[in-house]
Parts: C-alpha cells; structure tokens; sequence
C-alpha cells in the first residue's frame, strides 16, 4: 500500500541550505558582538527556530525577541548572495514532488525554518502548486526532534501516523518523524562527512538513499509494508 501523505523537510532535504542558513545566523551573531561556537553552529542543524533561539541564549545575550533575530539573520542574505552563498536545488527533490503527485499522495512541507524563508524556497523550487501546504516554525509549539510538527500536518490532512512517510536529513528530523508514528526516508545528498562536527547520523531512519532520485511506487510499497 502506497502511503496516504508524505511530509517533507526542506533544509538539507529538498534544497542545500543548512551552510547558508547557519552562516547567516553566525554573522548576525557576530555583528552584535557575538561569535557562535562550533557546538552552537552545530545545534542550528536540524533545528526549528525557537529551539535556536533559545539555544543561542539569544534573548540573554542580546535582549532581541526571535523576531528580531529572524529578520536580523534574513538582512544577512544578500551580501552572501553577492559572494555566491545562496541556496541550490537538491537532486531528485522537483522530481520526488512529481512523483508524488502522480500517485496521488498529499504532500507538505514540515520545516523549521520561518515561513518566509520556505516561501523563498519553495519559489526556487516551482512546487508550490504541488503543495497542500507548508508548516514553518511559528506553525507549531516544539521544534523538531519532538514530532508536533509532524503530527500537526497529518492533522491538518485527517490521515493516521501510520499512513504517513517522512523525508528528512537531519538527526533531529529523524527522531521527530519516528516520534510521530511515521516511515521516514533520509536522504545524504547534503550531509557533511563523518569527520565534520555538523554530520548527521542518520542510522534510525527507515530507510537512507544517497539522492531524492529514482524513489518511485515500489520503493514506496516496501517502505510501507509492517516491519
């Protein structure tokens, strides 16, 4: 049996972002006087942006609300794009959406990302007819790996957990989607090396596959049939 929706994550996922997100935040950071840590830079994989927020200690450090923050670390986007910094287009990811469709499976976006930066992505990506629609993180109370975000989206779509399978790469994506109930698919077209502190063990996941490429109804079958 087919899966009744599919939940995708965006950063790392669908698009190759997590660098450029994380060096945005590191230079907002810096600009009011702050320098990220190696584990600090490492956390902001993966994670929504109240869990960063609240890990940067950022209401403490600079007395800036996470608004600010995410406007402050946005305005840091364009000088990045001038050095070539900028978002790309994973493999198989416009694809993966495709194909989807043609199986007639639901599909959203569950990032922690804010909703104007999966906008923008999903502009770059030209899925977002495709969509049901994209939760970001004002859309639910914890970011991943607690797995609101994922039972919110199959609320919003009346399917069971169960019946659900989840794109994710990172290790927090993971544990959310399998706290949820769900199937989940990592996919290591951006992951770092084993040796770089912000590489992502993705040993839990139902399944790992090197790119979004190629999944079709039968990987999708085996996926879903009771382990």
């Amino acid at each position: 049996m087919l899966p009744h929706a599919a939940f995708l994550d965006m950063d790392g996922t669908l698009v190759d972002s997590e660098a450029v997100y994380t060096e945005a935040i590191a230079r907002f950071m810096a600009s009011k006087g702050v320098e990220l840590d190696e584990h600090e830079r490492t956390f902001i994989i993966g994670h929504a942006w109240q869990d960063i927020y609240a890990e940067l200690r950022v209401e403490q450090r600079l007395g800036i609300d996470l608004p600010t923050m995410q406007a402050g670390t946005i305005s840091m986007r364009g000088p990045m794009r001038e050095e070539g910094l900028d978002l790309r287009i994973l493999d198989g990811a416009r694809e993966l959406v495709s194909t989807l469709r043609a199986l007639d499976i639901s599909i959203m976006v569950v990032s922690g990302s804010c909703r104007a930066e999966l906008a923008e992505a999903i502009e770059l990506l030209g899925i977002g007819e495709q969509l049901e629609t994209y939760f970001g993180a004002e859309d639910y109370p914890r970011g991943k790996p607690a797995p609101d975000g994922y039972l919110q989206a199959a609320r919003h779509l009346d399917v069971e957990p169960a019946r659900c399978v989840v794109f994710e790469d990172s290790e927090a994506g993971i544990a959310a989607g399998l706290a949820a109930g769900m199937r989940v698919v990592a996919t290591s077209a951006a992951n770092l090396p084993p040796e770089d502190p912000g590489h992502q063990d993705q040993s839990r996941a139902d399944r790992v596959v090197s790119t979004l490429a190629g999944i079709d109804a039968a990987f999708l079958r085996a996926l879903m049939q009771p382990s």
